[in-house]
């Protein structure tokens, strides 16, 4: 009695089992019709930052149904263990994050890019505008504290010829957008890889204060004025730093050594017109 007791009970438990197998089976196959099939999509495991370089532990995968996942999202159909899921998503290792991306949102296409020409300076030149550099020092260039995005007047000293009364110094530009200091770019890799020996060292730009040239967004006609006073003085032009909320601009005159000792006289001016004034 006991023996068909046990046996019905372990009949009873089979069909139990397989019923709730196929209840299962029916809700996956309906949820499977009604939101797609699952799929592995990519998630950011920690926050990650604007410009900063994706590495494997900033990434993870996550299951869920394709209508679920972003449009644009990096998903894989296959197994997470796969070697063509795991060679993509080692894939992504090395892109750089166009927008800051927080911790569990999905990586789409459109949030990452190789290090290429969309991280670069080109594209945020102005249209109509040029990008010309100016060799700076600590003098020059605010003891290096000015940074990409920062706005600067541009200040040269000119040398009329003869005496040095016949120097000048004028504001030649006022509120020039900066756009690089050295290498670093707003919307670049904010990185640089170097040798030491056999070994590579990556180096933050953010922290560089070695720089040694100053990138600024110029008119073309512009570009050429600063080229005539860099020709012009062997010191190169000076960079005032100003509020980037500051967008005045004001009518400065020349200042030679007259106005600097007190001297009553006017400065002494090019034969020539060197400029129509502040651009």
């Amino acid at each position: 009695m006991n023996n068909k007791a046990l046996t019905m009970a372990l009949l009873m438990s089979l069909l139990a089992v397989f019923f709730v197998e196929s209840y299962i089976e029916s809700v996956e196959e309906g949820a499977k019709k009604e939101f797609g099939a699952r799929v592995f999509v990519v998630r950011a495991k920690v926050d990650i930052k604007e410009n900063e370089t994706v590495n494997e532990g900033m990434l993870s995968l996550d299951i869920m149904p394709k209508k679920f996942a972003e449009p644009s999202a990096v998903q894989f159909a296959k197994k997470a263990d796969d070697p063509d899921t795991v060679k993509s998503l080692r894939a992504l290792v090395g892109t750089v994050a166009l927008i800051p991306i927080r911790a569990g949102e999905q990586i789409t296409y459109n949030k990452i890019t190789e290090p290429g020409v969309r991280t670069g300076l080109a594209p945020q030149v102005t249209p109509g505008r040029r990008a010309i550099s100016v060799p700076v020092n600590d003098m020059s260039s605010v003891s290096r504290l000015v940074k990409p995005g920062d706005r600067v007047d541009v200040i040269a000293t000119i040398d009329l010829g003869g005496q040095k009364t016949n120097k000048v110094t004028k504001t030649i530009l006022q509120d020039v957008l900066v756009l690089a200091v050295g290498k670093y770019v707003t919307n670049n890799v904010a990185r640089l890889t170097e040798m030491e020996g056999n070994k590579e060292k990556v180096r933050n730009l953010n922290e560089d204060t070695n720089y040694a040239s100053v990138t600024i967004e110029v008119e073309p006609t512009q570009a050429m004025l600063v080229m005539a006073a860099l020709a012009n003085n062997e010191s190169g032009v000076f960079l005032s730093l100003r509020n980037s909320d500051d967008q005045s601009r004001e009518v400065t005159p020349m200042v030679g050594v007259n106005e600097l000792l007190g001297v009553e006289g006017r400065t002494p001016r090019a034969p020539a017109q060197a400029g129509k004034g502040d651009r």
